[in-house]
């Protein structure tokens, strides 16, 4: 494909990518929308396609008219791509409804940039809540978390509290060198693995001295700071359940009434513990005469072998539908 056309209209197709394994596209073609291109298909199929930067086709996922969102798995650290929405035409051409920006996914070694810059993503708010808050504020093919640090840093106005900044004093960066040790900083090409590893084996000596560093909480769950082995596991799961209906109907998930989104889209995510659970979905049209139900059934039995932790979670809702046994 080479170079990428022109955006076609209103980008309504936006791609993010804040993992170095991960990408998520997100869209705002609505159902109406889709619906039409089914019909303009010759084999009445929607595909979402994702393209490294230089035209090659990656993936082809098919979507429903439904579907608002989806979870690419690239592994491809360091890597740009982008995606598009569209159709097959009878002649073969694939038809454009929408195509997204650029993104790269985050590298996986160290950087070579000092630089850094700090935006607040609050987990109780979606991408298309936050995209709706800054959507008249971004730039043209600028990307949500870049838009988000440029505004926070800038002082928009946010409903949620934004992280501030701090320097480190001259002390307390001598100090972090010092737990790291002077390679590691030097060793720019150090994978992330080797810098938990790393981590892992200053920690009990930087704890037992007393060093700023040992208050620091782990990302990796309480058996990080704790372990004195050099070997260790820790594992856990979480539920998503997601999906769409008319803006105006009602969704009980369990019999408990479920917000919706403007777009008629919800979502429940919850820990996912030992267990078993039936969980049943009701969508009722606003006029009360139609309903559309699903049964949704999970089962989690945790068996583990040798000293294995639960990875931290933070506190969420409790999963609705438990069945006791």
């Amino acid at each position: 494909m080479g170079d990428l056309p022109p955006s076609y209209g209103t980008r309504k197709l936006y791609l993010t990518a804040r993992d170095p394994h991960f990408l998520y596209a997100y869209w705002d073609l609505n159902h109406d929308q889709l619906v039409e291109g089914e019909r303009s298909a010759h084999d009445g199929k929607i595909f979402l396609q994702l393209y490294h930067s230089n035209g090659q086709r990656l993936q082809q996922i098919q979507i429903s008219t439904w579907s608002k969102e989806w979870v690419l798995h690239v592994n491809q650290p360091d890597t740009t791509f982008f995606s598009e929405i569209g159709y097959y035409r009878a002649d073969g051409g694939f038809e454009v409804l929408s195509r997204s920006g650029q993104a790269t996914t985050p590298r996986d070694t160290l950087s070579w940039r000092t630089d850094v810059e700090f935006v607040t993503i609050p987990f109780e708010f979606s991408f298309r809540e936050l995209l709706e808050i800054i959507r008249n504020n971004m730039f043209e093919g600028e990307e949500l978390a870049a838009a988000l640090a440029r505004l926070q840093k800038d002082g928009f106005s946010f409903p949620f509290a934004v992280g501030q900044r701090r320097s480190l004093t001259e002390e307390a960066h001598q100090q972090l060198i010092d737990y790291l040790g002077g390679d590691t900083i030097r060793r720019v090409q150090a994978g992330s693995g080797e810098i938990i590893e790393i981590t892992r084996r200053s920690w009990q000596p930087a704890q037992s001295s007393g060093q700023w560093i040992s208050s620091i909480s782990s990302p990796f769950g309480s058996s990080f700071g704790a372990a004195v082995r050099e070997f260790f596991m820790h594992v856990n799961a979480e539920l998503i359940i997601y999906g769409g209906t008319s803006p105006d109907a009602a969704v009980r998930i369990n019999g408990a009434d479920i917000k919706l989104q403007p777009d008629g889209t919800f979502h429940y995510h919850f820990n996912f513990k030992d267990g078993k659970f039936h969980i049943p979905i009701e969508a009722t049209s606003a006029d009360g005469l139609e309903t559309r139900a699903a049964l949704l059934s999970f089962l989690r039995m945790s068996a583990t072998t040798g000293n294995v932790d639960p990875t931290g979670q933070p506190e969420r809702i409790e999963p609705l539908g438990r069945v006791e046994d």
